[in-house]
Formats: C-alpha cells, structure tokens, sequence
C-alpha cells in the first residue's frame, strides 16, 4: 500500500467522526446542546424522532448520517482486504451510484406516501452510501 501514513491519518478521522457521531451517551451529557451536536449541525438536521439514541442519550446526528458514518469507515477499514478487487476497476462507482439511487428512491416514496421510511430504513440505505464512496478514493493507496 503506498500514501500508508495518509491512510491511517484517514482512519483516526474517520473513528473520530464516528465517535462523535454517537454524541452525549458516549462524551457525558450537557445543559442545552451538547458539544457533539453542534460540531454536526452544518452537515446534519438532527432531527429527534430521526435520531438513535445510544447508552440511553439521543446520538449527535440522525440515522442516515450515521449509516454513512459507519459505512465510510467499514469502507475505509477494507481497503487493505479488497487490493487487487477495486485497483482501477469501475464497479466500485457503479455501486456508489446504485447507492445514492436508493436514497433518493427512498426519499421519492416517502414523499408521494408510497411507504414511510424509518429509522431502520434510512440507517441500512445510508450505510452503502459510505462504504463505496471509500472505496472510490481506495485507488489513491494501492500500489502500482
């Protein structure tokens, strides 16, 4: 694997972001906003009845963002495993598009009430989401 030392740089981020994804039930809680929420709140609506809780407190982003979340680090943690699998080859962005079909498929039938999505639904969509957009970026550390 080359660029070894951005990779793992990549993965403390990312095992950062899912930490603080969990929010308060895992940093202790707060008065008013935790910390955790508002390093969330440009990049998710937070919205309560979307959001898991975790060890008893409501988690600092909703459940769509959180499958991300995980999916791009799960995605990030294979890279090394899928080597020769993603070197060069289309089939990861294929996937990614497929992904980012469903989201707005789901969003589409829960807007014109074909079904209502729930929790559940938007966590399992959202996790492919970030597992391929990983592995679209795993190009850059394989070696030539």
């Amino acid at each position: 694997m080359k660029n070894r030392g951005i990779y793992v740089g990549v993965l403390a981020a990312f095992t950062m972001l899912l930490l603080f994804s969990l929010g308060s039930g895992v940093w202790g809680g707060s008065d008013g906003v935790h910390w955790t929420e508002q390093l969330f709140m440009g990049v998710c609506h937070q919205l309560p009845d979307r959001t898991f809780t975790f060890m008893g407190e409501r988690m600092a982003v909703n459940t769509r963002c959180f499958g991300i979340f995980l999916g791009l680090w799960i995605g990030w943690v294979v890279i090394p495993l899928f080597n020769d699998k993603i070197a060069e080859k289309k089939w990861p962005l294929f996937c990614l598009l497929f992904a980012g079909l469903l989201q707005i498929i789901d969003y589409s039938g829960n807007l014109f009430l074909l079904w209502e999505n729930t929790n559940s639904s938007r966590f399992v969509l959202g996790t492919p989401l970030g597992f391929f957009s990983s592995l679209i970026i795993a190009d850059l550390f394989q070696s030539k």
